[in-house]
This record gives structure tokens, C-alpha cells and sequence, in this order.
């Protein structure tokens, strides 16, 4: 499945790099500001729960770990072991609740679904009304503020969810609608693993605002789960005389893909006519597990002479498992391969991970080596991990803005990767946190095949 994408920058001066977290490394205040982080791994306490009718567990507002949640969801009875149970029940999939991508640790449910299953009474005689109540986020001083979080709905016929702000105690406004009708912020379906971003205009000598997010449902299913709450500054204007640095990305051609390459990459350069690279996130070629010498060069060979057609800037090209996955062919055939062909297309490097400044932006490419001895997706050196460490500290120094990239993702960050089959192994949570300190980084990966008509292909990760 071949998967493309136009990716820009603006890019600031080092005075005007974005704001940092607390303790993160960074420059000035001139991007967005945190003003309050409401996650519930450490905010819980702040939030107060508001539920009409009996109290019982699951009904209304519950701060749960995210696989307490999916076990309380998951059906008795039912194997659900993708490894052991084939085909699976339809029911193993929990009616999406696994899907909500964003989520990590504990996070704020409302479900309707498990309340019913665990006893509770959910009907038109015994609707659910619970409403979570952020505490004063102080606002003094700001024009506006942005509200951030990532929302995972299920529309039940007639739920309502609606997020409303307060200041100084004063009335409430409604700021965000969920419903069956189509004008609603949901467009009358689910939300799949979202995330809303809501600029809020602040009054003028208000000092603290009152989020609440209401849930009102009478049915015994569905639900709303809310994680990583965040009130922020919204960014400044850019400078004047700012300039957009483009980027073409593409990913997973796997051979496969190769009759729709050239409309792909027509379709890269009308939208991003003045792109200084194309960023190539791996899976060039489909390189079956009996592949030899022969039919890699050729495969690569077939990439090579579509890109011919085309007039394209310089290609920086990741290495994919599917560019190194022959058992015929050694691990530094197949890294060879690679290179010729990315040295074709003018990336010049010697080995699979390398950086690139391109107009001005540095870009960071990560990939899986040979000699390494660990599974395939673990095969990252130790002097490739320091080289991310030593890079991305000497950027952030300078206030500039970076590109990473590698071929797998990590895991619960975009869609799909909610799955065993994307699951990080150690190497992946060690690059996850190094990468996770710096707020100057934009990631890229590949590898996962999921639409990108989904609200999940990008997200703002916290690790």
C-alpha cells in the first residue's frame, strides 16, 4: 500500500524556537505555553465528578488504567489471543475502545457499555449525567487560550457529550458539541482516537477558567474516553520574512504499489511544487523472504525507473523491514542494496542512518543495521542511539526545528498502533525517550498502512 504526504516547516530564527515543558530543553516563551496539564496519571485529584442518580462503579465519569478499561470491556467467554483464536470473535474487538490510540496510563471514561454489563441500571428510566469538572486554569492576562485533548467517542442514539468553559464562577458557554446530528462537532458519528483543539477567546480581566466535559446517555452501550487535557497559549504570528521549508513524503511502495507511483508522486509535486526533498519512509521494495541478489537489484531497479520519469529533488530514503527481510540474502547484502539505491537518488550516505540539513531543517533518518545482534526491529546499534542523543542536544541548543524518521512507529501513537503486532521493544522505548524530550522534533514513520483519512495519522504524543 503506498502511502504519500506533503509536509511543511516554517522556520523560525533561534530566539523564536517553540516553548518548552518544564525541564525540557528549549528557548524563549515564544511558541505554545502550557498553562495547566490536566492528564489524569498525576491530575486525577485535581478533577471533580459529577454523576446524578446511584453511585456504582463504571457508571458516569471513572479514572481508569487504559487495559483495566478494554478488560472490563472484554467479553466473557471469548478467546481473544489473535495467536490462538482464529478467526476472531467480533466481539474481541470491544466495539473500538482498543482503538483509541492516543491514550496512555490512565485516562477519564465515561461508558455506558461496561456500567450496564457490571449491573448498573442504563435506561430511558435510568439516564447517565456525569459531568467532570477541571479545576481554575488561570488565565489572567491572556487574550485566548487554547483547550487540547484527545477524545475517543462512540455515538449512542441519543448522546450528548459537551465540553463548556466558565470564568471567575460566571455561566457556562458551550465550546465543543457531540450528538447524533450532523452539525455537530462529530458530524453525528464516532470519534476515532481525535484529538480537538479549541481556541477559547478570554474575557477581558478574567482570571480563571472551568472546563467541564457533560456526558448524557440513556442507552446501556458506548461511551466517551478523554486523555492528556491540556489549556495552552495558542502560537504567535510568524515573524515577518519567515520562510516554509516543503517536504514530499512517501512511503511503503513495496513494488506493489508501483503502478500508482507516478500518480502519487504527480500528486506530490502539484502540492508541493517547491519540495526540497522527498522523504522516504522505508518498505521501497516488497522483498519476499525468498528473494535473491538478482530479483532485490531488479525490484529497486523497478522503483529507480518510475522515479525517472519524474523530476524530483533529492530522495532521503529509511530503511524498512521490507527492504531487509530476504533469508537467502545476508543483513549487509540487503543494507547495500539500500544504499545504491539511495545514493542513486542522491541521499549520499554510507550507512542506513545518517542526517541531512535541507533547507535549513535538519532531518534525522533512523534505520535498522546490519551486525547487530537483535530481532529485526531491534537492530539498533548503540552508536546510532548515542548519535540521536549527541544530534538532537546540538539542535536543540541552536533553536531549530527537527525532522526524525524511521520506518517502524512507536507504539499507541498513531493509527493502528494501538495493535500487539506494532508493540515497542526495548530499543523502541529507549529511542521513544530520547526522542520524547525535545519539543523541537516532528517524528515521521511509515510501516503501519492505516488510511490517512483517519483523525489518528497525526498526533501529539506524550511520553
Amino acid at each position: 500500500m503506498l502511502i504519500v504526504g506533503a509536509a511543511a516547516l516554517a522556520l523560525l530564527p533561534a530566539a523564536a524556537t517553540p516553548a518548552a515543558q518544564a525541564g525540557e530543553p528549549g528557548q524563549g516563551q515564544t511558541g505554545h505555553q502550557t498553562l495547566w496539564r490536566g492528564d489524569f496519571d498525576g491530575a486525577s485529584s485535581a478533577w471533580t465528578v459529577r454523576t446524578d442518580g446511584p453511585a456504582a462503579g463504571w457508571r458516569g465519569w471513572t479514572f481508569t488504567q487504559r487495559n483495566d478499561w478494554f478488560a472490563a470491556a472484554a467479553p466473557a467467554g471469548v478467546g481473544c489471543d489473535p495467536e490462538q483464536n482464529r478467526p476472531l470473535d467480533s466481539r474481541c474487538f470491544l466495539d473500538g475502545r482498543n482503538q483509541f490510540s492516543r491514550s496512555r496510563g490512565v485516562l477519564a471514561v465515561a461508558d455506558n457499555g461496561v456500567a450496564a454489563a457490571k449491573g448498573a441500571a442504563v435506561d430511558g428510566d435510568h439516564p447517565v449525567n456525569s459531568t467532570l469538572v477541571s479545576p481554575g486554569v488561570p488565565v489572567g492576562g491572556k487574550s485566548a487560550v487554547e483547550l487540547v485533548f484527545s477524545s475517543h467517542y462512540r455515538q449512542a442514539h441519543k448522546a450528548v457529550a459537551r465540553v463548556t468553559v466558565a470564568f471567575d464562577g460566571g455561566a457556562e458557554k458551550e465550546i465543543l458539541r457531540y450528538s447524533a446530528a450532523r452539525i455537530s462537532a462529530n458530524g453525528g458519528g464516532d470519534v476515532v482516537s481525535g484529538q480537538e483543539v479549541i481556541r477559547v477567546d478570554v474575557p477581558r480581566r478574567a482570571r480563571s477558567a472551568v472546563f467541564r466535559f457533560a456526558y448524557s446517555n440513556n442507552r446501556p452501550q458506548m461511551y466517551w474516553a478523554v486523555d492528556d487535557v491540556v489549556v495552552r497559549t495558542p502560537l504567535p504570528a510568524l515573524p515577518r520574512g519567515a520562510k516554509a521549508t516543503t517536504f514530499q513524503v512517501l512511503s511503503d511502495i513495496q513494488v506493489e504499489g508501483l503502478p500508482y507511483t507516478d500518480g502519487a508522486l504527480d500528486l506530490l509535486r502539484r502540492e508541493a511544487p517547491g519540495a526540497k526533498a522527498v522523504l522516504l519512509d522505508g518498505d521501497i521494495i516488497s522483498g519476499p523472504r525468498d528473494q535473491t541478489q538478482e530479483q532485490q537489484v531488479k525490484e529497486y531497479a523497478d522503483v529507480s525507473a518510475v522515479f525517472a520519469r519524474h523530476r524530483l529533488p533529492t530522495v532521503l530514503p529509511a530503511i524498512g523491514n521490507h527492504d531487509r527481510r530476504s533469508r537467502v540474502l545476508t543483513p549487509q547484502q540487503q543494507q547495500d542494496n539500500f544504499l545504491a539505491f539511495a545514493n542513486r537518488w542522491g541521499a549520499g550516505i554510507d550507512k542506513p542512518y545518517y542526517e541531512k540539513v535541507v533547507g535549513g531543517v535538519p532531518v534525522i533518518v533512523l534505520g535498522e543495521e546490519s551486525g547487530v545482534a537483535e530481532q529485526e526491529k531491534q537492530s539498533i546499534s548503540d552508536a546510532q542511539v548515542a548519535f540521536l542523543k549527541q544530534r538532537l542536544a546540538d539542535w536543540a541548543r541552536q533553536g531549530k526545528q527537527v525532522l526524525v524518521m524511521k520506518h517502524y512507529p512507536f507504539e499507541w501513537t498513531v493509527s493502528g498502533t494501538y495493535g500487539n503486532f506494532y508493540g515497542n521493544g526495548p530499543r523502541d522505548f529507549e529511542l521513544e525517550a530520547v526522542v520524547g524530550k525535545y519539543p523541537n522534533v516532528i517524528f515521521l514513520s511509515g510501516h503501519t498502512h492505516w488510511s490517512p483519512y483517519r483523525r489518528d495519522w497525526s498526533a501529539r504524543v506524550v511520553t
